[in-house]
């Protein structure tokens, strides 16, 4: 298997929980170095002032009984190691009474306040301690190079971190855990891997981490979307090629059959079923459009507030010229604005196809009434027709593609247009029979 390093989640993975470790490493052993440093220092410092008064209260014996001499001769012929260097000044004249082994002839420092202070001399740091004896005139000064000093920081913090780096080949490891913990990543790539178009079912794997799960998720909505537009353009195709070859061959037989032998009535007559056929067959395509432009989650971003009342107004006066002529009495009852959120062409559409159902089945004057109510989180459209109504058992027939009351005619998507923009904007329709006689009754309910 290859991949990109650049874009290798187990990579950055690795190479993230390596920084991390790296960094805390740092600030341990940073503050770790810091931390005894300072402790050292202070023991050492500590052990400088102690020697320093230690020496001082010999010196002042000595110099009592009057055998510095004595004493400085004894601490050279001592043969002990010393671990730091001493001085003791006479403060009177300045001079060097008495020194310790391997100490300088020149001051350990340039400084005579009491007091800690840090020197360089014969290529070599110092740390020096510095005691005046006031009283007695003396000065004494004790040193310890700062070489030793670093170096013991250096032994105690090499110690303190010796059990971190044997944790340095447990980073072997870390591939193999990040690998395993990528896993069920691997699992739902092989999975989706082996979808195709005619594959679009939801993707299931078990015991998956939640951090994965939202992901899986997300593709799972993504191919049910896949799936339904797919479906959507197939039922499309299926539709055209159905409700097209009716219309189209009958206009085909009738251009045959208009051959030079034919008297003028009988062209005229050729001509207006022609004519007939065109305007069914134009209905039909803007009908099938209508059903193909319905994609959810494109429309349903776009969704405006809409004025339900006025929008009702528009759609009944393009309709009304049809009512007219079939002295139809409608009524519309919508005194005041109600406001939805919706497509508003869509939503034209909607009331357009009912209204265009309702004139259909309405005789010859008949009446039609339609109210607009709010309702508890929505507005509630009733559309009552005096037609023939529509049978139990037919009434949830009826919304389904290219199914048609015998008596109506049409193309049969008036109501499954209906049915597919409620379903967009979560609406619910409802047929009843009329109670005190035959009719239709139509409930929208849209939300608000």
């Amino acid at each position: 298997m290859t991949f990109t390093f650049s874009r290798s989640i187990r990579f950055r993975l690795l190479v993230m929980i390596l920084l991390s470790v790296l960094f805390l490493w740092t600030t341990v052993i940073g503050f770790t170095w810091w931390q005894t440093s300072r402790d050292i220092n202070q023991v050492l410092d500590g052990e400088l002032e102690q020697v320093a008064k230690l020496l001082a209260v010999t010196t002042a014996h000595e110099a009592d009984e009057h055998d510095l001499d004595d004493y400085e001769a004894d601490l050279s012929e001592a043969g002990y190691d010393f671990p730091m260097v001493f001085q003791i000044w006479s403060t009177n004249n300045n001079h060097l009474s008495i020194k310790g082994p391997e100490a300088p002839d020149q001051p350990l420092t340039s400084s005579t306040e009491d007091g800690y202070t840090d020197s360089y001399f014969e290529g070599v740091g110092w740390r020096v301690y510095t005691l005046n004896l006031k009283d007695r005139h003396f000065r004494v000064q004790v040193a310890r190079p700062q070489a030793v000093m670093d170096r013991m920081v250096t032994d105690f913090v090499i110690d303190v971190i010796k059990p971190l780096l044997l944790a340095l080949p447990l980073f072997g490891m870390l591939w193999y855990i990040v690998h395993r913990g990528l896993a069920p990543l691997h699992h739902v790539s092989s999975l989706i891997a082996k979808r195709d178009y005619t594959h679009l079912h939801p993707v299931t794997v078990e015991h998956i981490p939640e951090e994965s799960s939202r992901l899986v998720d997300e593709i799972n909505a993504l191919l049910s979307r896949l799936k339904d537009s797919i479906e959507r353009n197939s039922r499309f195709t299926a539709d055209v090629a159905h409700e097209l070859r009716t219309p189209i061959a009958g206009m085909l037989v009738q251009l045959q059959s208009s051959d030079a032998s034919l008297t003028d009535v009988e062209r005229e007559e050729i001509i207006h079923k022609v004519t007939v056929g065109l305007k069914r067959l134009s209905h039909v395509v803007n009908q099938l459009l209508t059903l193909a432009s319905i994609e959810p989650e494109k429309l349903r971003k776009e969704f405006e507030r809409i004025d339900l009342n006025a929008l009702v107004t528009e759609v009944i006066s393009e309709y009304s010229p049809t009512m007219i002529d079939k002295q139809i009495e409608f009524e519309l009852d919508a005194t005041e604005p109600v406001f939805i959120k919706g497509n508003k062409h869509l939503i034209a559409v909607m009331v357009g196809n009912l209204l265009q159902n309702a004139i259909k089945f309405t005789p010859e004057k008949g009446d039609i009434r339609m109210h607009l109510t709010e309702a508890t989180n929505g507005v509630m459209l009733t559309l009552i027709d005096s037609g023939p109504g529509i049978p139990d058992e037919k009434k949830a027939w009826v919304f389904e593609r290219l199914n048609r009351v015998p008596s109506g005619g049409g193309s049969g998507l008036g109501l499954s247009i209906v049915k597919e923009i409620c379903k967009l904007h979560k609406a619910s329709i409802k047929l009843n029979d009329k109670v005190e006689s035959s009719g239709l009754v139509v409930n929208l309910f849209l939300p608000g």
